[in-house]
């Protein structure tokens, strides 16, 4: 017999709740709920245990529309990241609560990306299928932050010290502000890198957005010289994590190194946040030689992350041939784009 699950409708409780999971993202957050509200989501939070003792929860995001005014609703259900819940029991009754939970909400089909690889199992078990057409990408780097600045520096490839140090000597000056200026210079240099590296970039009121709902526990680094911006982070910390969620740099003065310089800054600013670690989202398929993201993991590898993989995504039909046809169609194109684009799609980040 599974456990009882139930709805989840105070926000603090549930952040306090999912921060002290070791697996716990932003993307299970009530702060990436907010934005992805903003653009047609719904959110639903359930949990296994009282009060003062949880056990298990998942965060749940729904996006649905009607065909058309009486007909029926076609959409996606999505869980990244989740569930969180060590025990087995806990997890296969969580899986249960959200695929009704997509059925109820009219839900072509539900997709999620679990933490780990028994998790990955029970979703098997319950009758989802293995999809590569991930959403977030299953592989990372995640950099051990520490307390002390000089041994953090001290943990990455000479090089890497070497460019960070570069920069400052040449005059790279890192700003940590979420300003106009700071916001314009950052989409700027967003679509001279998406130019460059060919991917897709949301709407400047995105970007905005996504700082605004993490409050405090975003920061915005933009590294310049003479005034000029060069390059720039957006990066937000929850729970025992600080990540790397967005990036970009300019095509003049790279012999400056200002992203070293911006990733430096950005790390810094996660150990007073007192996180623990630094998700550097995103590496590059080791048996893909073609991996659009290559390039930036030769990069990434200067700070010495360890690299980890998530299982990638698993997908239930909930409506059969809605489900097929949505799968097949729309998240098909996008798939092909995430893969060509090395980056998430326009479903997630």
């Amino acid at each position: 017999m599974l456990p009882e699950v139930r709805l989840l409708k105070d926000r603090e409780q549930w952040d306090s709740i999912i921060q002290t999971f070791p697996s716990a993202s932003f993307l299970q957050s009530s702060a990436w709920a907010d934005l992805k509200s903003k653009y047609g989501w719904t959110t639903k939070r359930f949990v296994i245990g009282d009060k003062d003792s949880i056990r298990g929860g998942v965060q749940i995001l729904v996006r649905t529309r009607r065909v058309s005014h009486l007909g029926p609703s076609m959409g996606i259900a999505y869980v990244p990241r989740g569930p969180l819940a060590p025990e087995t029991v806990d997890a296969r009754a969580l899986v249960h609560a959200i695929v009704e939970e997509a059925r109820q909400a009219g839900s072509s089909f539900l997709r999620v990306e679990p933490t780990s690889e028994a998790h990955a199992r029970i979703l098997v078990d319950e009758g989802f299928v293995s999809s590569s057409r991930f959403i977030q990408i299953p592989r990372t780097g995640v950099v051990e932050l520490g307390h002390d600045p000089d041994e953090l520096l001290k943990s990455f490839k000479s090089k890497m010290r070497y460019n960070i140090r570069l920069a400052f000597r040449r005059g790279v000056v890192v700003d940590a502000q979420q300003n106009e200026d700071a916001f314009r210079d950052f989409y700027e240099l967003t679509k001279t890198t998406a130019s460059r590296e060919q991917f897709a970039v949301h709407h400047p009121s995105y970007y905005r957005e996504a700082c605004r709902c993490f409050g405090q526990d975003a920061g915005l680094f933009v590294a310049r010289h003479n005034g000029s911006p060069l390059a720039a982070v957006i990066a937000v910390a929850y729970g025992h994590t600080a990540v790397y969620l967005y990036g970009a740099s300019s095509n003049i003065k790279r012999n400056l190194m200002a992203p070293h310089a911006v990733q430096w800054a950005a790390m810094q600013w996660a150990q007073t946040r007192g996180c623990r670690f630094y998700d550097l989202w995103g590496m590059s398929d080791p048996e893909d030689s073609e991996d659009p993201m290559a390039g930036v993991h030769r990069f990434k590898l200067g700070f010495q992350p360890q690299l980890k993989r998530y299982p990638g995504a698993y997908d239930r039909s909930i409506q059969k041939i809605r489900g097929r046809i949505l799968r097949s169609g729309v998240l098909e194109f996008r798939s092909a784009i995430n893969r060509w684009r090395g980056r998430g799609t326009s479903l997630s980040v």
